[in-house]
């Protein structure tokens, strides 16, 4: 009897033990890679590096806040707020729904920054470890403004250029 008791209780610390390490964490990290079609003029291929840092409000919210690096013609570091919805239920592939929307910081001299959005659209795929790879697709959007010069023979001109960046974005990245 004393070692059914045993036996007993050695499973069901087993199964306690199981179920207090399956719960999720509340804090995720993801970092992403990206680029896209750059839909403004002046046009080129753009790059974006970005980091974010997630607080899981539910099973489907979850808030963070994010920064990284944009490389257009010139480079801006994005600081942001990031909304993220889960859609659906978990599987092989989960589908989300995410919303950035933050600040442009201009690093060259004579530009500064302006308004961030980033919406986009995504599948979850689980890897080892609580780790998942996660592949986006949405719309960029950064404002900036700079200091232009123009001389010839008669004139000296400086103007401020307010540019946005519009860019169809690809992201590819982990969650951990």
């Amino acid at each position: 009897m004393k070692r059914l008791i045993f036996v007993l209780l050695f499973i069901h610390a087993i199964i306690m033990v199981k179920a207090q390490t399956t719960n999720e964490n509340k804090i995720s990290f993801a970092t992403t890679v990206g680029t896209g079609l750059d839909l403004s003029k002046p046009s080129s291929t753009p790059f974006t590096w970005q980091v974010l840092g997630y607080y899981k409000l539910s099973g489907k919210w979850s808030v963070g806040v994010g920064t990284g690096l944009s490389f257009y013609e010139k480079m801006l570091i994005p600081v942001y707020g990031d909304l993220r919805f889960q859609i659906g239920r978990k599987r092989k592939f989960t589908p989300y729904a995410e919303l950035g929307i933050g600040y442009s910081f201009a690093t060259a001299g004579n530009t500064n920054g302006g308004f961030f959005m980033n919406p986009s659209i995504g599948l979850q795929y689980p890897l080892k470890d609580k780790m998942k790879l996660q592949l986006a697709i949405g719309y960029e959007l950064q404002k900036l403004e700079r200091l232009k010069r123009h001389t010839d023979n008669y004139f000296y001109k400086e103007f401020a250029e307010k540019l946005s960046h519009n860019m169809i974005s690809v992201k590819l990245g982990l969650c951990f």
